[in-house]
């Protein structure tokens, strides 16, 4: 248990050094005592505030580059553009173009039912359950 505490204070610790500071990858990652690739494993990302022109999910930016390119992605659909290109949202979450619909924010970590992971596991459970079905409608009409 102690463990998975350590665990999830480095991590929160390496985004909070990665989007708040100046400092290079190699910095924080000395700092922390970890790899280049073990840092951006660890690396989150980092939620616009703008919604998805596409499904209205909330937009990210990925990385430093991209934050200070003013490019996002949704993590939900995969739309990918330029900050101009989404949609705006008052503080109430609605739409500031007149369109219908409010924001859908999601995890950026874990995006629910819209994950591909979600997806292929309840695609191979749907596949596999029709699979048996059609095994046992073969068996009775033997």
């Amino acid at each position: 248990m102690a463990g998975a505490m350590k665990e999830q204070e480095t991590e929160l610790r390496a985004n909070e050094l990665y989007w708040s500071s100046d400092r290079s990858v190699n910095q924080i990652a000395e700092d922390l005592s970890l790899s280049k690739g073990v840092l951006y494993g660890l690396i989150r990302p980092r939620p616009a505030g703008l919604a998805c022109p596409a499904c209205s999910a909330e937009l990210v930016h990925t990385n430093r580059t991209a934050l200070d390119r003013g490019l996002v992605e949704c993590p939900t659909c995969g739309w990918e553009g330029a900050e101009a290109e989404a949609d705006r949202y008052e503080d109430d979450g609605q739409r500031t173009d007149g369109r219908p619909g409010a924001l859908v924010t999601s995890d950026a970590t874990h995006s629910g039912w819209t994950s591909p992971w979600t997806r292929t596991a309840i695609g191979g459970a749907l596949l596999g359950a029709a699979a048996g079905l059609a095994l046992v409608m073969w068996n009775r009409q033997r």
